[in-house]
């Protein structure tokens, strides 16, 4: 076996089984496949099917906080590494503001909920986009972050790249 051929074979196993099957190094460009950001649109209420059984609205959501920041899932390592920063650094520094995890990956409430429960996010609201609506609507892929004010305009839609990013969003709501 060649060496070229031995690298590629194990380049590609690897992303293989990291579970990413999308993009693992996601460009700062908040457009994705061609289709614009909705940063700075006011958009529709939407509703989210959760894995705890629960149906909500966007409306709903915002009556209860500051903004809402959605983030797009498919539960490999990069997104457990954006998803801890959430949740440790996010979450503690921002309490009035609800973070969602959207399964887009899954399919089902159940897939959804097993992978939630698996990966130790069950303090987490996870909504399961079972009929692609999210990520049709904001062309949601791996770490896609949508934040939302309580006007329901997008205030950041982009790949998540750093904490420190959404804190400076965070800080104007």
């Amino acid at each position: 076996m060649s060496t070229n051929f031995t690298l590629i074979l194990l380049f590609t196993s690897m992303i293989f089984l990291s579970g990413c099957e999308e993009d693992l190094m996601p460009s700062n460009d908040p457009i994705h496949h061609g289709i614009s950001s909705k940063e700075g649109e006011v958009i529709d209420d939407l509703s989210f099917a959760f894995t705890n059984d629960y149906s909500d609205t966007l409306s709903n959501r915002l009556t209860a906080h500051d903004g809402v920041i959605l983030y797009f899932t498919m539960w490999c390592p990069v997104c457990d590494s954006h998803m801890s920063q959430l949740r440790s650094r996010i979450q503690t520094q921002y309490p009035d503001v609800d973070i969602i995890f959207v399964d887009y990956i899954s399919k089902s409430v159940a897939y959804a909920k097993d992978a939630q429960q698996a990966l130790g996010y069950t303090d987490f609201p996870v909504a399961a986009d079972v009929n692609d609506t999210l990520e049709n609507y904001f062309n949601g892929t791996m770490a896609t972050t949508v934040i939302i004010d309580k006007n329901f305009v997008v205030r950041f839609h982009q790949v998540f790249k750093t904490s420190d990013e959404i804190i400076g969003v965070l800080n104007t709501l």
